[in-house]
């Protein structure tokens, strides 16, 4: 299957998040992906505005890269497809609209340094509808996020 083939479609950012369930902790077991414009997203604490959002998951058997991630895609009926980030990334990202801020919602268990105009995580990311602050959309990593703007 070659990359742009992948069903990599445009989704309601809260199925895209798994925010469209109630759940106390986040669902491990979640392979979603796609991606959301987005108003608005929360990185921590930060407001990001005008945000386009990749949802991705890397492999858990992935290999530790220092520049890249490994990401794997479930496909229905078929078996998982992975590819390198950059790799999709440079085939995917022209394809896509254009927003202020592209964030990765992507867990990067190894850190890798990644390279492109995109804000990413360092560690593992979780979603979450924040109901006490009118329902806001907040993605959550304990390793902190890198900022590039295209």
């Amino acid at each position: 299957m070659k990359i742009l083939e992948l069903p990599f479609r445009e989704r309601d950012v809260h199925e895209l998040l798994n925010l469209d369930v109630e759940r106390a902790a986040p669902d491990h077991d979640y392979a979603g992906y796609g991606w959301a414009r987005v108003d608005e997203v929360w990185l921590d604490d930060k407001p990001v505005r005008d945000a386009l959002v990749l949802a991705l998951h890397s492999a858990d058997d992935g290999d530790a890269l220092a520049d890249d991630i490994e990401l794997e895609f479930e496909l229905p009926g078929a078996a998982p497809v992975s590819v390198l980030l950059s790799t999709f990334l440079d085939k995917w990202l022209p394809q896509l609209p254009r927003a202020s801020t592209t964030v990765l919602a992507l867990c990067n268990p190894h850190r890798a340094a990644l390279r492109g105009p995109f804000t990413y995580a360092m560690g593992d990311v979780e979603s979450w509808l924040d109901h006490d602050a009118g329902d806001r959309i907040r993605l959550a990593s304990q390793g902190g996020w890198v900022w590039r703007q295209p």
